[in-house]
């Protein structure tokens, strides 16, 4: 897929929409277990990022 996510500044419902149908097009034809796996490792650089803001607290 060569489609570029654009996200607004305001990061409104519509941004979310936005969100969800690009991975749906991009989870189309990708195996369950690589969806599994890189939603993961998604989750995991957020919670690191979480983390570390909440250490600058």
């Amino acid at each position: 897929m060569d489609r570029k996510l654009e996200i607004s500044e305001r990061f409104d419902v519509n941004d979310i929409r936005k969100i969800r149908e690009y991975n749906a097009e991009r989870f189309l034809n990708m195996p369950r277990s690589e969806i599994v796996a890189e939603t993961k490792a998604g989750a995991e650089k957020v919670l690191k990022l979480l983390e570390a803001q909440k250490a600058d607290v």
